[in-house]
């Protein structure tokens, strides 16, 4: 890395300092700044309600919750595609699974109101 970053400086006419390794581990172990974290939430949020299968579960849910085989039949979707997308939400914590009720949390709730 720090080879190419000088390649590039002597390439474009740049006059850079070189990047110790210490510097450069610390530049890549650091936490996104609170900025960046908004911006990543986001476009998470974005990405959740691009797929069609997505929004339809998020209003199929809705406010009340459902139970996940009801769920699934309302969708109408396989189980693999069914539990990928519920795990994608999981993981952008926008719902939560009780037994067998699937209920969309905070996060799912403003999820469904931009729908």
């Amino acid at each position: 890395m720090q080879r190419f970053i000088i390649l590039w400086a002597n390439y474009t006419n740049v006059n850079m300092a070189e990047i110790s390794d210490d510097e450069l581990e610390a530049m890549m172990e650091r936490k996104p700044t609170v900025r960046e974290a908004k911006v990543d939430d986001h476009a998470l949020m974005v990405k959740a309600l691009e797929h069609p299968v997505r929004r339809k579960m998020i209003k199929t849910i809705g406010v009340f919750g459902k139970n996940k085989a009801q769920l699934k039949k309302e969708v109408g979707v396989d189980d693999m595609i069914f539990n990928f997308q519920i795990d994608f939400l999981m993981m952008g914590n926008y719902l939560k699974i009780e037994g067998e009720n699937i209920r969309l949390n905070d996060r799912g709730l403003v999820l469904l109101s931009n729908i």
